[in-house]
């Protein structure tokens, strides 16, 4: 009886955190489309040669630039509150229909690929490549500004700063993407820039399908994938609103991960495309193969398969699209740690060397937080599908990675995240879900509006207000955010006796008392 009594009352909660996590979730997206409805603003991008009747759609023009930005920072928190309650709803028992919560997720997609790309011009540069092929030029050796000097055109003029001057960093399977939406969308940013916010959208959705078949048919484990992958409003919101093609690279990599169960070297094919369109989703390739380690036959399948497939298909392309790919891994972004440190001895050091040793720093500071974390991570809930199935292992390698990776590299942007809420999902609940939502609302807020204040396409203008409050925000309170998190990650994990290095190699000497 008294069992009966204590459960009620869990229960009920639950039900009543996950109604009301379900109405963040809606709401959260509300806001993001109306946001999209009011029209190019300082977070709207601007989309000429307008098709009425197709979309993206929008109602109105340079909307206030605080209200903008002040609904996009209302989605955001409230997001990230749906997301967390989601979470304890789930520890406390909801059960949620499965269909519903595909709707939610595909439905959510839908709307927010219905408004204009926001708080990001990266959609535009993506276009602008896109266009430089479809003209007969090579994006990995011609930059948009190089188009600029040689004269009008429509696509390229649309770009915004700091890109301009940029060549492509993308693999072959993104620019080809980029291509194929250019010749479709022609002389219109506005139906060039749908095309590609569709591919996003695929992404996202054929993703989350795809980690429902990994999960199995388990209903619980299944929720949580739903509600923290493909329905999740902080990744609609850093990925899909801004229209960055990292769920492009996910979704294939997640390809990757189901054909691992059964069918290695079409793994490591799978996830040569998933490289061939951003270079960074090695980590996956990395976790993948670790968790191989264990049999040497099958982590060189793996390797064979990715390797020729990416041989192959940066062959049509060049090894210009390397060269630009590693020239990114010097940058360092506004909103971490290392930036205010790169300031401060930037001041009295040549820039050079303090890059270098931020870089080495960061590395190191990768490796030996990935130890540290991966003696207490949570266990997979991927079921195994035969007794040799190393694919639990690699998607608990991925989020240890990721999750790592995000909180020691020296340029890391929000949609960066999607890569680790996959793997997260795809574990059992901690501590480490409530982290991960503050990162991602956190760093997603400190980009709003996110995009140059002297961006001449920028319609409306930036407040000297707002100007210094977002500053203030990816500056200060970001870096400070960031910083917090890594420490308590590490607190964390040496609560539960994780140890720096773990391992009985190398072997110290026993020393030998002569006397």
């Amino acid at each position: 009886m008294s069992a009966e009594v204590t459960t009620s009352p869990k229960r009920a909660r639950a039900r009543r955190d996950g109604r009301r996590a379900i109405a963040c979730y809606l709401i959260a997206t509300a806001l993001i489309v109306a946001t999209g409805l009011l029209g190019p603003s300082v977070v709207v991008l601007t989309l000429t040669n307008r098709h009425d009747w197709l979309p993206p759609y929008w109602f109105g023009e340079s909307p206030n630039d605080w209200l903008v930005s002040g609904l996009i920072y209302v989605a955001l928190i409230i997001a990230g509150y749906g997301v967390w309650l989601a979470v304890r709803a789930l520890k406390n028992g909801w059960a949620p229909r499965i269909d519903r919560l595909i709707a939610l997720g595909i439905g959510s997609t839908a709307a927010v690929t219905l408004v204009p790309p926001m708080a990001s011009g990266d959609v535009l540069i993506y276009a602008a490549y896109g266009r430089i092929i479809s003209t007969g030029g090579n994006p990995y050796q011609t930059t948009p500004a190089d188009i600029m000097r040689l004269g009008y055109d429509p696509v390229i003029i649309a770009t915004e700063r700091p890109w301009q001057g940029a060549k492509s960093i993308y693999g072959p399977i993104a620019t080809w993407i980029q291509w194929l939406s250019s010749e479709i969308g022609g002389d219109s940013v506005h139906l060039t820039v749908w095309m590609l916010q569709i591919s996003v959208a695929i992404g996202l959705v054929v993703g989350g399908l795809l980690m429902l078949k990994l999960i199995g048919p388990d209903l619980e484990r299944r929720r949580r994938v739903l509600l923290l992958g493909l329905a999740n409003p902080l990744l609609i919101w850093t990925v899909l609103a801004g229209a960055h093609n990292e769920s492009i690279a996910v979704m294939f990599a997640l390809m990757a991960l189901v054909l691992l169960r059964r069918h290695i070297f079409l793994a490591g094919v799978m996830l040569g495309i998933a490289g061939c369109t951003k270079l960074s989703i090695g980590l996956i390739g990395v976790a993948m193969l670790w968790s191989l380690r264990a049999n040497h036959r099958k982590m060189l399948l793996l390797c064979l398969g990715a390797g020729l497939t990416m041989i192959g298909l940066y062959s049509f392309v060049g090894l210009e699209a390397f060269q630009q790919a590693r020239s990114q891994g010097s940058f360092i972004s506004t909103g971490t740690p290392h930036k205010a440190i790169f300031s401060f001895f930037d001041l009295f050091l040549p820039g050079v060397l303090v890059r270098t040793i931020i870089g080495i720093a960061s590395w190191v500071g990768l490796i030996f937080v990935a130890i540290l974390i991966s003696q207490v991570f949570p266990k997979s809930i991927v079921p195994k599908a035969h007794e040799e199935d190393t694919t639990p292992d690699a998607i608990r390698y991925t989020a240890i990675y990721a999750i790592a990776w995000l909180l020691t590299s020296m340029y890391t942007l929000p949609w960066y995240d999607l890569t680790a809420w996959v793997a997260l999902a795809c574990l059992a609940a901690s501590r480490l879900d409530q982290l991960m939502i503050v990162r991602t609302a956190s760093l997603a807020i400190a980009y709003v509006p996110g995009r140059d204040p002297r961006a001449r396409q920028l319609v409306g203008e930036l407040s000297g207000s707002l100007e210094w409050f977002s500053a203030r925000l990816r500056d200060t309170i970001s870096p400070i955010v960031e910083l917090s998190l890594l420490i308590a990650l590490i607190i964390w994990a040496r609560k539960r006796n994780a140890q720096w290095w773990p391992y009985d190699w190398p072997k110290r000497e026993k020393t030998v008392d002569a006397s």
